[in-house]
């Protein structure tokens, strides 16, 4: 394939081929077959915010949740969500996998027990630390990381163990995999909503700190391409976007972005 554009790794305004529409070129980004515009995979975000033009409609929850993940935020029912998904997958497969599920008891509860340690370390550095009055930010913060890794790793491992119980459940009873596998799609339909309420209620506070230096309403009153352009400020790319917004300047956008940005 002919190349349209050689992207650089720095922010910056490129400008594509004559003709050229802007839907094939957000395609060409997002699809990693196509040589066409080489550049970084999109992240999460690209989906939602890739093509800022004056006509998107912006789905405020879904799309903010895309702006965290891109920033590599997780939320609490993720451990679940992954539980679920290999239950789903064991369905499909036709057959209870008990070795695997064992395997992911084993491999979480180790993982467990090593932030358990880790934690409870910590924790003695802290006071340590604070009884010989030193400094104890350094070893707090370190501490407080571990302990939500530590949270993270207990919610995975209650995830495998609720797992192996139901694949021990399945090869001695036998259930109706058709009604399991849409109990099963209906929570995890049910996680993926919780968590992206979760994610974006936790970026609402920065958008509307964006939007507020945009001159521009709240989130909930502000039209949507000032809300794709304040959650893009927001979020981090990878790939180019394309830019067909006249709220700044193209370079002034790209800038803000932390992106390449195309003008069609």
């Amino acid at each position: 394939m002919t190349r349209w554009l050689s992207v650089p790794p720095e922010p910056t305004v490129l400008t594509p081929p004559d003709g050229l529409a802007p839907e094939r070129l957000v395609a060409a980004v997002r699809d990693p077959d196509d040589d066409r515009v080489p550049c970084p995979a999109p992240g999460p975000a690209h989906a939602y915010l890739g093509w800022l033009h004056p006509d998107l409609e912006v789905n405020r929850r879904p799309t903010l949740a895309a702006v965290a993940r891109s920033r590599g935020m997780t939320a609490p029912q993720d451990g679940e969500l992954r539980g679920v998904a290999a239950d789903l997958r064991t369905l499909d497969s036709g057959a209870t996998d008990l070795a695997a599920a064992r395997r992911r008891v084993a491999r979480t509860g180790t993982e467990r027990d090593r932030l358990r340690e880790r934690v409870a370390e910590l924790r003695g550095e802290v006071q340590a630390r604070r009884e010989a009055g030193l400094d104890v930010s350094d070893a707090r913060e370190q501490l407080a990381e571990a302990a939500r890794e530590l949270s993270e790793a207990t919610t995975e491992r209650e995830a495998a163990e609720q797992a192996l119980a139901r694949a021990r459940e399945r090869a001695r009873d036998a259930y109706d995999v058709r009604e399991e596998r849409l109990a099963l799609q209906d929570r995890a339909a049910n996680l993926q909503r919780e968590a992206r309420a979760t994610l974006a209620d936790r970026m609402r506070p920065h958008v509307d700190e964006t939007l507020a230096e945009l001159g521009a309403c709240p989130l909930d009153e502000a039209d949507e391409p000032t809300v794709a352009l304040a959650a893009a400020t927001v979020a981090r790319f990878d790939a180019p976007i394309v830019y067909e917004l006249d709220h700044l300047p193209p370079a002034v956008a790209a800038d803000r972005l932390g992106a390449v940005v195309v003008r069609p």
